[in-house]
């Protein structure tokens, strides 16, 4: 499988060079088998904090991700209460202290790219966030030389160093963007180091990702109502 990899990896990075474009299609299914070699494509629990400016602490909790397109996030926050995030496709519900938040800083993002598999699942959730799953741009993030699977003038996309095809970022509608860092292994599970998030009008904040482990969770764990629990 790893050789199966390094040789994909290398035909797309040699496509890229050439100025030509591979089909989604075949960067997805890439993208899939890099996300099964890595140990992310199953359900996975992380422990995480939230930091503000000058590194400040501001919340720490719990994140649970599921590659059927779903995760949640529970935080409690530095000033002692406890706040919720459900995200489902578009999606994004909140509470805080079991009370609906109406307008929620969207601090958990669609993790779940980073664990589909097969490719074409990668395709259809790329879809149900807002991104044509047949369309590749190019695209420019920091250092990082781009293909931008769902296109640059989608709701939602996902950005992918052309040679390495190492998650960089992910837009989603209304000017929300997930910048992805570098990719750090804890134990036998490949995540980015950290996830800043950049939304219109509220200040840059970073999930700086502690720990990750392998877990599948409840049948219910889910379900709206965790939000008011």
């Amino acid at each position: 499988m790893k050789r199966i990899l390094l040789a994909a990896l290398a035909l797309l990075g040699g496509a890229a060079a050439l100025a030509y474009v591979p089909p989604a299609e075949r960067i997805a299914r890439t993208v899939a088998d890099a996300n099964r070699l890595h140990g992310r494509a199953q359900p996975l629990a992380l422990a995480v904090a939230v930091r503000g400016e000058g590194d400040a602490q501001l919340a720490a909790g719990s994140l649970l991700s599921d590659p059927r397109g779903v995760a949640r996030l529970e935080l409690v926050h530095s000033a002692g209460f406890v706040e919720r995030q459900l995200r489902r496709g578009r999606s994004l519900e909140a509470s805080r202290d079991g009370a609906r938040l109406p307008d929620p800083h969207p601090l958990l993002p669609p993790l779940w790219l980073l664990q589909a598999n097969p490719g074409a699942t990668l395709q259809m959730r790329i879809a149900e966030l807002g991104g044509d799953p047949d369309t590749v741009a190019l695209g420019f993030d920091g250092d990082h030389d781009c293909f931008v699977l769902g296109g640059r003038t989608a709701e939602a996309s996902y950005w992918l160093d052309q040679e390495t095809l190492a998650p960089v970022r992910i837009d989603l509608p209304g000017g929300v963007r997930y910048r992805l860092g570098p990719p750090q292994s804890r134990g036998a599970i490949e995540l980015p180091a950290w996830i800043t998030l950049e939304a219109p009008g509220r200040p840059p904040v970073t999930l700086a990702i502690e720990a990750a482990r392998a877990e599948s969770a409840g049948p219910d764990a889910f379900a709206p109502d965790w939000l008011a629990r």
